[in-house]
């Protein structure tokens, strides 16, 4: 894989933990260059920037993109809201809006069907905490 400049030159049949790993590789060495470890110049600095900004929004993307259908996943297996929530670093407000939004998003696409929509949604407001 070269080295990416945009989160789109990332392709997306690289495995998560590939990118991670050369997102990571390329954030080293400007923390290393930062503490006087290892000398870069500024042409080497401001490449390891740039490929590690096109890999870190990579992660971002491919990360957020799979949140709600998780947070799904986790209701519908019984995790309830509030825990559901938490592992969010949300309140159960934000759960229920946001997750519900979604829901509502992707039915209208028709990505998912009125029978998946119903089993998303229905914890967001029978559960009582």
């Amino acid at each position: 894989m070269s080295a990416p400049t945009r989160p789109g030159d990332v392709p997306h049949s690289a495995a998560l933990a590939r990118v991670a790993h050369l997102y990571s590789h390329h954030v080293l060495a400007l923390v290393e260059h930062r503490h006087g470890l290892d000398a870069l110049t500024p042409e080497m600095v401001a490449e390891h920037a740039v490929v590690a900004l096109a890999y870190g929004a990579a992660l971002t993307e491919r990360i957020e993109s799979g949140r709600w259908s998780i947070a799904a996943d986790a209701l519908a297996a019984g995790a309830g809201l509030e825990r559901t929530a938490e592992a969010m670093g949300w309140d159960r407000l934000t759960m229920r809006v946001g997750l519900g939004q979604w829901a509502s998003e992707q039915h209208r696409l028709g990505l998912i069907d009125t029978e998946r929509y119903e089993q998303v949604v229905s914890p967001l407001w029978e559960d009582p905490s």
